[in-house]
C-alpha cells in the first residue's frame, strides 16, 4: 500500500453486486464506499477524495449509460481518479466508448475477482 488510506468508490444498483465486491477487495489500508445511484456517487465524490471508482454501466435499467456518465464526470473534474467499468451487457461498442472516454479498465460482468484485483495494483492499490 502506498501513500496511506486508499478510498475506493463502487456504483452499482444491486445491493448483492456491492456487498461482493466491497467483500472481495476490503484489505488493510483500503477504505470502500458504496453508491447504489449516480446522484449518490456525483455527492460522495464530492465530499471525499477517491483514489479508484469502480462502476457498473447500467445504474437504473436495460438502456441506461449512467456509468458512462459517471466516466465523463470524473475525467471532467477529477481525471486523476483511476475509473474502471464494469457491465453485463458488453460490447464491443460500449467497450470502445468506455476506452476513449478515458476509463482505466473495461470488465465485463460476472466479474473475475482476480481481474479486478489486478487492474486496482495496476491502478497504485496494492
Amino acid at each position: 500500500m502506498k501513500n496511506g488510506l486508499r478510498h475506493i468508490l463502487i456504483v452499482d444498483d444491486e445491493p448483492v453486486v456491492l456487498f461482493g465486491l466491497k467483500k472481495c477487495l476490503s484489505t488493510k489500508g483500503v477504505r470502500i464506499e458504496t453508491a447504489e445511484t449516480y446522484q449518490t456517487a456525483i455527492e460522495l465524490i464530492r465530499k471525499r477524495k477517491f483514489a479508484v471508482i469502480i462502476a457498473d454501466l447500467r445504474l437504473t435499467g436495460v438502456q441506461g449509460e449512467e456509468g458512462l456518465d459517471l466516466l465523463s464526470f470524473i475525467k471532467k473534474e477529477h481525471p486523476q481518479i483511476g475509473f474502471i467499468l464494469i457491465t453485463g451487457y458488453g460490447s464491443v461498442k460500449v467497450k470502445e466508448k468506455a476506452l476513449s472516454g478515458g476509463a482505466d479498465y473495461y470488465l465485463e460482468k460476472p466479474v473475475s475477482a482476480f481481474a479486478l484485483q489486478e487492474a486496482l495494483i495496476e491502478l497504485g492499490i496494492d
